[in-house]
């Protein structure tokens, strides 16, 4: 199966930089989450889309690395791969690399899961996320989740 790259391109603005005059380090999450959150559009999960399914992303956990300072107005690309799953897709790792030109400035990487509001647990996503998930470009190191805490 071909995997496609996803990736976005963004410019940072005044409300991303912080008094040192590089990108705020909750930016990185902001960026990211939009990021992820076009990604679920184009994949057409949109917010509606997930509210009548009763379906959210939750995240258990999230990092992010700095590599290189990100200052105002610079064009940054923001890569989103998959860098995990379990068996039914209701658990996933994701790492986004912010990119200025071939340089990596930062990894951010989250652990999350499926949720469905109305039952409040844990679930497999429907299949068009499902596809979609699995046509998006793996990291090298992809791994498939295994444990319960995956």
């Amino acid at each position: 199966m071909s995997r496609e790259p996803y990736s976005k391109t963004i410019v940072t603005r005044w409300a991303d930089i912080d008094c040192n005059q590089h990108m705020r380090n909750s930016a990185y999450s902001d960026w990211a989450t939009y990021v992820r959150s076009e990604w679920l559009n184009e994949a057409g999960f949109d917010v509606r889309t997930m509210v009548a399914a009763n379906l959210a992303p939750v995240l258990f956990e999230e990092r992010t690395r700095f590599l290189k300072e990100i200052l105002l107005g610079e064009h940054v690309a923001i890569d989103l791969q998959l860098a995990g799953v379990n068996h039914d897709g209701s658990r996933f790792h994701m790492r986004q690399t912010f990119r200025r030109g071939d340089t990596p400035c930062a990894i951010y990487e989250i652990k999350g899961a499926w949720f469905d509001i109305a039952l409040r647990r844990i679930v497999a996503p429907p299949p068009g996320l499902l596809e979609a998930s699995d046509k998006l470009e793996r990291t090298d190191d992809f791994a498939h989740l295994v444990s319960s805490r995956e």
